[in-house]
């Protein structure tokens, strides 16, 4: 009966990792400095241990394909911290933008400490574009969240 108890005990604890998460709202785009077929928007960006997650939204001209070879954020400093990961579109591969000309994206970046201004990057065969964020000074409290479940 022990035996089983920390069998479960184990396989829990494996399921379930602890990571302190910062989620932040409130980032608004410069319209008038961006620049490039594709921008972005931001819902909201997942600061973890582990991880950076921005989720938001490319944006470009409906009914028209393009494709994303690399994403990176620029730091106010003129770092550039390059993605690990998106969901929505595929890296490499040509997209199509449909009616709204708008897709749902998560993007992946190493651990960071939260931003207030930064840039989006993104590098493609139809050029280079490029989004300013600041962080709006009445933005909504960060919420903190405690545990996350991992597949």
């Amino acid at each position: 009966m022990k035996k089983r108890i920390f069998s479960i005990f184990l396989i829990l604890s494996l399921c379930v990792i602890s990571v302190s998460a910062k989620i932040v709202k409130g980032y608004s785009a410069d319209a008038k400095s961006s620049a490039g077929l594709i921008s972005f928007t931001i819902e909201s960006i997942d600061f973890r241990d582990d991880l950076t997650r921005i989720y938001g939204k490319l944006v470009g001209m409906p009914h028209t394909s393009n494709r994303i070879d690399e994403i990176f954020i620029v730091t106010s400093s003129g770092e550039p911290i390059y993605s690990t990961d998106i969901e929505g579109v595929d890296m490499k591969r040509y997209f199509q933008w449909e009616d709204s000309g708008e897709i749902e994206v998560e993007i992946d970046f190493p651990a960071m400490k939260p931003l207030r201004n930064f840039s989006i990057k993104s590098n493609g065969p139809k050029g280079v574009s490029e989004t300013k964020f600041r962080k709006s000074a009445s933005a909504k409290p960060a919420k903190k969240t405690a545990k996350t479940k991992r597949k």
